[in-house]
């Protein structure tokens, strides 16, 4: 495949989120979300002098709301609010969402302590090696009462060898229990041998009993260390569920569909490696937030609280911030509107611009003073002087027509102006304008646009078809690629990109179609009428895997 086609057209969007941890660990301290969080310290406070056990209760009702402003805050940041706060927000009404995040999470961590609690006992009773352990520990513990208990042992061995040793059954016994001497009468039915020796110390627990008594509780550092690997691994596998499942109950509140494993697969694929990334992230905060709700369990509660509580709701606001981040940097892989687009989030100054004016547009009309375009068409806006607006950036354009930012702010101001027939026309020249800046993903956002406006829009300039049609399978939207290569050759039958647009048609087929004969007979077209072409080797090595799959027999039972 020729250079010019085989590359990806992406475009760096916005910067990744482990780019940005310093602003997701200072959004918490802007004065939205600072209020929230003063007010549940100041009721932590309240609740640990004046409520007593009842305090334990009502720390949960704080947890659940902070839980709640957190769900709130991911929302917003999905959408490209950084501001991080709504008006229109209350804490108040009807509100599951925390609860069910809480329980997925419950049922996480009671999988894991049962699944650990068996495999403990598993190797307490298999594993000699474990048991000396557990017997070293207790010996270890307990070593003060073990030694003195032989003592005893000793002493009442000593005992019965002289009482052996005299030969008589009527021994005297001691004052002091040691030595043969001046004693009181025995019992009734109690030789004096019997009562000198006395009773057989106990000897203490049995192996089994040890055992039993030393096994370790999740509590134990010893716990952990005594999992095998595989657990590990298996825990590993288990928790990448968390991330998703938060973002399913963020976003559609279903506790069951939350658990769907497959959704996994689905937010990897939507979002490569930044998933793992964000699982990551997920665990260090989530462990930290829990083990701050635990710190405390020992300090007075008029201070634990607040601690404890303080602490738990700022790592959540960072954990849904940053989640909410990752959804609106991977919006278009995952199809969730957006209010702020990826343009304008450039142009407010990102995240940040954003979370300083208090809103997108705020952003933007901070820096519109800064651009000399701007500065001409803001007061023509304003004056509804919308056409004035529209000859003004196009004039602007003169020098450079294909400049990807000018197009995208010409074509808002053709849907601003509501005309729809200049709106698609000046779409052909912004989608060559973004595939030439080899923008393709912002190709495909914007060809979804004007096909919003008409949605039977089709591009005319054959240069543009194979780099969008690309980014679109890029963004695991086959149906869209499919729909751009369709009936390519007909319209422009002499393209240099026949050969490419042919071979990624039969490929989209055979993966996503099943349709394997007929990309097999595309590709075999291909190289008949194209054997010199670029894209030639790859295409003769994808049909050899085609045709090795259709030689295999079927196998049927």
């Amino acid at each position: 495949m020729s250079e010019e086609v085989s590359i990806r057209y992406k475009q760096a969007a916005i910067t990744p989120f482990w780019k940005k941890l310093p602003f997701f660990f200072l959004f918490p301290f802007r004065v939205g979300p600072l209020i929230f969080m003063v007010c549940i310290v100041a009721a932590s406070a309240v609740a640990g002098l004046a409520l007593g056990g009842f305090g334990l209760v009502f720390k949960g009702t704080l947890a659940y709301l902070g839980l709640r402003y957190a769900f709130n805050v991911l929302e917003l940041f999905a959408k490209g609010r950084f501001e991080g706060h709504s008006v229109d927000y209350t804490l108040w009404g009807p509100e599951k969402r925390p609860a069910k995040l809480g329980l997925v999470i419950g049922l996480f961590i009671l999988g894991s302590v049962t699944l650990g609690n068996t495999l403990l006992d598993s190797r307490i009773a298999k594993n000699s090696a474990v048991q000396e352990r557990l017997l070293a520990q207790y010996n270890t513990v307990h070593a003060k009462e073990i030694e003195e208990r032989r003592l005893e042992l000793e002493a009442y061995d000593r005992r019965v060898a002289r009482a052996k040793a005299a030969g008589l059954s009527d021994m005297p016994r001691t004052g002091d229990g040691d030595e043969p001497g001046d004693a009181d009468a025995p019992a009734d039915g109690q030789s004096a041998s019997a009562a000198y020796i006395g009773e057989r110390p106990d000897a203490g627990p049995s192996r089994e009993e040890i055992l039993q008594m030393s096994k370790p509780t999740v509590a134990d550092p010893l716990w952990f260390k005594l999992q095998p690997a595989w657990y590990w691994m298996v825990l590993l596998l288990v928790s990448l569920m968390l991330p998703s499942a938060a973002i399913v109950i963020a976003l559609e509140d279903n506790f069951f569909k939350a658990l769907n494993p497959g959704l996994i697969v689905y937010f990897m694929q939507s979002i490569g490696s930044a998933y793992f990334a964000l699982w990551a992230f997920f665990l260090s905060i989530a462990g930290a937030r829990q083990f701050a709700l635990n710190a405390g369990a020992h300090w007075p509660a008029s201070v634990a609280f607040p601690l404890e509580m303080g602490l738990a709701t700022y790592l959540g606001l960072v954990l849904f911030a940053t989640m909410g981040y990752t959804l609106y940097q991977f919006h278009q892989e995952l199809h969730l509107d957006v209010d702020v687009d990826f343009e304008d989030h450039r142009q407010a100054g990102g995240a940040e611009g954003i979370a300083r004016a208090g809103s997108a547009g705020g952003a933007l009309k901070a820096v519109a003073s800064d651009d000399p375009l701007e500065r001409k068409l803001q007061p023509l806006l304003k004056a509804g002087n919308i056409k004035e607006a529209i000859a003004e950036a196009k004039d602007y354009m003169r020098y450079d027509r294909f400049d990807p930012a000018l197009n995208a702010r010409l074509h808002e101001l053709y849907m601003l102006a509501k005309d729809n027939a200049a709106t698609l026309a000046h779409g052909q020249q912004w989608l060559t304008a973004l595939v030439r800046a080899q923008q393709g993903r912002q190709a495909v956002a914007a060809l979804r646009k004007l096909q919003g406006v008409d949605a039977e829009f089709v591009i005319e300039d054959g240069d543009v078809v194979l780099p969008t049609a690309q980014a679109a399978l890029d963004m695991r939207d086959h149906t869209l690629a499919f729909k751009l290569l369709k009936g390519f050759d007909k319209r422009f039958p002499k393209h240099k990109d026949l050969p490419a647009v042919f071979f990624m048609g039969a490929k989209i087929m055979s993966e996503h179609m099943r349709k394997h004969e007929k990309a097999a007979a595309l590709i075999r077209s291909v190289l008949a009428h194209h054997p010199d072409h670029a894209i030639a080797p790859e295409a003769k090595t994808y049909l050899s895997v085609l045709e090795s799959v259709a030689a295999k027999p079927v196998v049927r039972a």
